[in-house]
């Protein structure tokens, strides 16, 4: 569909071997392994996709491919057409993403300046009472990049929180939080701490609020909202909380490992960043 292309990545190994190299021997294998026969003995290794079925199962999904490498029923497949052939018939400069293919093309009319491992949405539903219904897929159509950041911070949706404690979840309170041992837990501009009468001690960006067994959401704008390195060097905003960005977890590269951004290896993320403006259109199918 895109004749000349001037850079390809490949499946970027050289960021793959660093996570290899300390995951446990049992773990290990090459991307390119071939699968072994069903009579064959076992050796111990797993391949990728096991690895990322494995961890689909530990978030409660039994499903080892829940995002599919083809389309699935006739409106899914009138929805892909539509937008893979809009994709293909567009002009100028734009991004091009296939959730089936795992793949991102950056496109300069005719010329293919950018072909990379692209991680893709898990395809899944999930959501929580108080929290409310998310849908882990990568959407379709055609969106746009609003805005670009380098050494981006995460501000993460509540729904991340839903997992990192068993009892209930709350909104942070605009009157913050009394503590049985005296004070309260109230929000300085970017700062979240403990008031007790003139003295006002920070919390840690790190620590959870969990106070009386109830974790508490951090409200956005604070410090405490802030995750670093989960979103790589670069990041690149198309809206609706849809991210073109670098990665901390490069299994997931190539792979159905995100709540539904595009994940890329540092190097192709910085390659886009520096040449993809403003303004640009994304092609999603």
């Amino acid at each position: 569909m895109f004749p000349q292309v001037h850079r390809i990545r490949a499946l970027g190994l050289a960021a793959l071997s660093a996570l290899v190299l300390a995951a446990p021997l049992a773990a290990q294998q090459s991307p390119d392994t071939v699968p072994e026969p069903a009579d064959a003995p076992r050796t111990g290794l797993v391949t990728r996709e096991e690895l990322m079925a494995d961890r689909l199962r530990r978030i409660g999904v039994d499903n080892p491919d829940p995002a599919p490498t083809h389309p699935t029923s006739r409106a899914d497949s009138l929805e892909w057409v539509r937008w893979r052939r809009a994709a293909a018939t567009a002009t100028g400069r734009r991004i091009v993403v296939s959730i089936y293919d795992r793949k991102l093309w950056l496109i300069d009319g005719r010329d293919t300046l950018l072909e990379a491992a692209a991680g893709v949405g898990m395809g899944i539903v999930r959501g929580r009472r108080g929290i409310g219904v998310r849908d882990f897929s990568t959407p379709r159509g055609r969106r746009t990049v609003l805005a670009k950041e380098a050494d981006p911070m995460w501000n993460p949706p509540d729904w991340h929180y839903e997992g990192l404690h068993d009892g209930p979840l709350r909104p942070f309170p605009a009157a913050g939080i009394a503590l049985e041992e005296g004070g309260r837990v109230v929000r300085r501009g970017r700062y979240l701490g403990i008031q007790n009468g003139a003295q006002f001690d920070t919390i840690p960006a790190e620590r959870p609020l969990v106070y009386g067994g109830v974790m508490y959401i951090p409200p956005f704008g604070t410090v405490n909202r802030q995750i670093p390195g989960v979103l790589g060097k670069y990041k690149l905003d198309t809206g609706d909380g849809i991210l073109i960005h670098g990665t901390n977890d490069p299994l997931a590269v190539g792979f159905w490992g995100t709540h539904g951004c595009v994940r890329l290896f540092d190097d192709d993320i910085e390659f886009v960043f520096e040449n993809v403006p403003v303004g640009t259109p994304v092609y999603i199918y």
